[in-house]
């Protein structure tokens, strides 16, 4: 198994896993992500503001990635990588790939000067909290992470007579 960043030619494989992913999640309907959507790899950091690293197996198939992004400020004035996904196909799972993409997060992480590896996990997907937790990562106590979809951002008042 070898872990390395995205390249052009692994766009389709990553996205067949990502909307897998989606539909694991329950976001299926509101996936939007196309090949355009990756940039142009191989540059020190995306234009689009976040890395992708592939797990690819011996045969050259990519059988997971970890999409991630390098927040530049933090309370603590230095960086903090907030793991956005980390996938595995399902008939690959149960051979260390899983924890190999994520020594890499942590690496990478490291090489940013990161503080801290920040992510959320479905309070449902028992076996990824299992994972996380053998990592030796802690749950956020008193925590809760909210969103708030476009539909419902406040309207922008002001913004009109700017």
């Amino acid at each position: 198994m070898r872990i390395r960043k995205i390249e052009r030619a692994d766009f389709a494989e990553v996205l067949t896993l990502m909307r897998r992913h989606a539909e694991i999640e329950n976001y299926a309907d509101i996936f939007a992500v196309d090949e355009h959507s990756f940039g142009h790899p191989g540059r020190e950091r995306s234009s689009s503001g976040f890395e992708v690293l592939v797990a690819e197996a011996a045969d050259g198939a990519v059988v997971g990635y970890a999409l991630y992004l390098i927040l530049g400020f933090s309370f603590r004035q230095l960086p903090l990588l907030y793991l956005n996904d980390l996938m595995v196909d399902e008939r690959q799972r149960r051979h260390g790939i899983a924890r190999q993409l994520f020594e890499q997060v942590c690496r990478e992480a490291k090489n940013h000067g990161c503080f801290r590896v920040k992510w959320g996990v479905s309070g449902t997907n028992d076996q990824a909290i299992a994972f996380y937790e053998a990592m030796g990562a802690t749950r956020e106590v008193n925590k809760l992470y909210f969103t708030l979809d476009e539909a419902s951002f406040p309207a922008d008042d002001q913004g009109a007579r700017a």
